[in-house]
């Protein structure tokens, strides 16, 4: 199953001045997001987990693995069955998630690269939407 892909973004309404990576910015995020929670899935965590290490601890930009290893698309592979679990809701067809990143994050999307945001402020609306138990319309 596909969640995203960054051309869905870059290739449609998208500013001019930005690279397509910025069209992957707010998945990026997202996935590292889950990898702090343990969540990768096994084709990252047998294949490659001292990189998936380094995203987690933000030695390599979860936007350049997004793109190297992951070719710009967002899919169930990409995580865990708990990563799955949570993102077919909160990332799914009715789920809260470009919501909640437009609220905190419009400004920043498609003009910025992943290091200007927060991942803090990022990882405490993700953790509280989480918490909620809230996670579709």
């Amino acid at each position: 199953m596909k969640y995203d892909d960054a051309s869905w973004h870059s290739e449609g309404d998208f500013p001019q001045s930005s690279p397509p990576e910025f069209g992957g910015t707010h998945i990026a995020l997202y996935l590292r997001w889950c990898f702090c929670k343990g969540w990768a899935g096994e084709i990252h965590t047998e294949d490659y987990p001292e990189v998936v290490e380094q995203v987690i601890d933000g030695i390599k930009s979860a936007t350049e693995f997004f793109f190297e290893y992951c070719d710009g698309k967002f899919t169930d592979e990409d995580l865990s069955d708990d990563g799955n679990h949570f993102t077919e809701l909160y990332y799914g067809d009715n789920g809260l998630y470009l919501g909640d990143y437009s609220m905190h994050f419009d400004e920043l999307c498609y003009v910025a690269p992943e290091d200007k945001h927060d991942f803090k402020k990022f990882s405490e609306m993700v953790e509280n939407r989480l918490k909620s138990g809230k996670l579709t319309e």
